[in-house]
């Protein structure tokens, strides 16, 4: 049995999840920066009340698999990624702090709504400058990083950065227009129309600037021709789709063609990677621990991953349909 292959599945699961999940209530966090009324911005965060905390577990199981299963790259990875990292944890942080602490006041409650707003912007830009950073590649000697911790932010990563936090208001907005009242509706199939076609934008250009200056990216281009042309098609009908479908009649439209253009960017990303773990310098067999720290960490994985699954199973099915208008539980 390959372990290490099985380790990399799940840290690629965990992964999709956490941007799947978290991804839409990010989204929902910076759009309160547009939303002027107290009464939709309670209603906006009533909307990921029930399942924003849980959804982030599955950036801490991707991260601590990553930490035991593949050491050498850990090691590599994470000086690369100092900086953008932090300001991440800073700002998921600050989401946490603000979200408890507009609950108690109403007098302050538009200031802390604004720090949760920021925290969801910045968290969702340092996620898009590291998985730039990681495409245009780190530089290494031997096992050990060699750049600079100034190298996430060339024009890539920067990119990415914009991108994703794009990325995710359109994920926000697709939960709006789901779970939400007429209003924060309407606000949302706003944001949508606008989001949506800048994001398509936004990870063209991203790719196609990555393709130019990563010769990795070239040769998986190379190698996989039919398959990365499908998920590009894949990419457009999923963008198309955004922009013609009504979202009135079909609210649950945005949201899951929101989740499709997603699944289809990180199944591109992994498509491009492999076999590699340190993109396009470690494989990784070259960085895995030993068997017995990968048999540990799987069983770790299949035991924990079941519990997650369906307490986030249950918590979204007891708070299925649309949003009270006086909130879940008042």
């Amino acid at each position: 049995m390959d372990l290490p292959l099985l380790s990399a599945l799940f840290v690629t699961f965990a992964l999709t999840l956490y941007v799947m999940l978290d991804g839409f209530d990010l989204g929902v966090g910076i759009l309160l920066l547009l939303q002027p009324t107290k009464n939709s911005r309670d209603h906006m965060v009533d909307s990921i009340t029930p399942t924003w905390d849980g959804n982030e577990t599955w950036i801490i199981m991707a991260a601590i698999t990553l930490f035991a299963a593949f050491p050498a790259a850990y090691s590599i990875l994470l000086p690369a990624l100092y900086v953008p990292v932090i300001i991440m944890l800073l700002s998921l942080g600050l989401r946490g702090v603000s979200f408890e602490f507009r609950v108690q006041t109403i007098k302050h409650r538009r200031k802390w709504d604004m720090a949760f707003a920021a925290g969801s912007l910045v968290a969702a830009l340092m996620q898009g400058v590291i998985v730039g950073a990681v495409m245009q590649g780190v530089r290494i000697d031997g096992t050990r990083f060699s750049g600079s911790v100034l190298d996430v932010f060339k024009s890539l990563p920067l990119i990415s950065g914009v991108a994703l936090a794009t990325g995710y208001t359109v994920l926000g907005a697709g939960w709006l227009i789901l779970k939400s009242n007429a209003s924060v509706q309407h606000f949302a199939i706003r944001g949508l129309r606008v989001a949506s076609p800048l994001f398509a934008l936004l990870f063209g250009a991203a790719c196609i600037y990555a393709v130019n200056i990563q010769p990795g990216i070239r040769s998986a281009w190379g190698s996989h021709p039919i398959a990365l042309a499908c998920l590009v098609g894949l990419f457009a009908v999923c963008a198309g789709m955004l922009a013609l479908v009504p979202m009135k009649t079909v609210p649950v439209a945005p949201f899951v063609f929101g989740l499709l253009l997603f699944v289809d960017c990180l199944a591109g990303i992994a498509l491009i990677v492999f076999p590699d773990i340190v993109p396009f310098r470690v494989s990784l067999w070259e960085a895995a621990s030993s068997s017995v720290s990968q048999q540990f960490v799987l069983i770790g994985a299949v035991c924990v991953t079941p519990v997650v699954l369906g307490y986030s199973a249950f918590a979204y099915w007891i708070f299925r349909g649309r949003t009270p208008e006086e909130g879940w539980g008042e």
